[in-house]
């Protein structure tokens, strides 16, 4: 199997990814890497949760910052949210070509409960897919994906501390208009990156978790090195 090796020695199976990415990691200024500007936020924001507390990264994709997490700090726990089941069996496969153990996978889409009642929603196979309402996508190109909201998914985490990193493709307005409205559900968030998807998303993001009790550390709406903006916000 031919691998491909970002410079913080994870590796992926080099046909999981298109020609457009390699390109883009291989022209990064900053290394090889997933998302540079990113990572480094990541990684300063990891190394500040305490042993006991647990990452959550929602939107995994193929698993990248969980793999990252649990290889920088293998004491936390790491659950991986990822809306598309292809996505989650590479998890499990990433996990094992980098020999890391230990990363909980939970099958469903990460949404804003708004976006929950009454809805059935499907999702094609790729990088950068949506949630889409069933009847504004192709059947036989998508598949019905579970819905759940991030007060479900934090109440199912035991541990006392607790950092989010989220790339939703476009229900992070959502999920953050929800830590707004209901501030109790992150109370044991010391953390969260929020991947946005527009400037004007990103600036209803950032409101919404200034709302929430939480102060902007970071924040770019538009990276030069990735296509997402960042917004880092830490629990005051």
């Amino acid at each position: 199997m031919r691998l491909f090796t970002f410079d913080n020695s994870i590796r992926v199976p080099t046909r999981w990814l298109s020609r457009e990415q390699r390109k883009r990691y291989k022209s990064n200024s900053l290394g090889i890497l997933h998302e540079p500007e990113e990572e480094g936020v990541f990684l300063d924001a990891l190394n500040s949760l305490p042993a006991g507390g647990a990452y959550v990264n929602i939107g995994a994709a193929w698993g990248y910052y969980s793999l990252l997490a649990k290889k920088t700090r293998p004491e936390l726990d790491i659950f991986a949210v990822e809306a598309h089941p292809r996505m989650c069996s590479m998890i499990y496969e990433a996990s094992m070509i980098n020999h890391i153990s230990g990363i909980s996978v939970i099958n469903s889409a990460v949404v804003g409960k708004n976006e929950i009642e009454g809805r059935e929603m499907r999702i094609k196979f790729g990088y950068g897919a949506s949630v889409t309402p069933e009847d504004s996508v192709n059947k036989n190109e998508s598949i019905r994906v579970g819905l759940i909201d991030l007060g479900v998914i934090l109440g199912s985490i035991p541990n006392p501390e607790i950092m989010i990193s989220m790339d939703v493709q476009g229900s992070e307005e959502g999920v953050c208009r929800d830590l707004a409205t209901q501030p109790e559900m992150g109370e044991r968030v010391s953390k969260i990156i929020v991947g946005t998807h527009g400037t004007e998303r990103h600036d209803i993001c950032k409101e919404m978790l200034e709302k929430s009790g939480f102060s902007i550390d970071f924040d770019e709406p538009a990276p030069l090195e990735q296509p997402d903006g960042i917004i880092l916000a830490t629990k005051k």
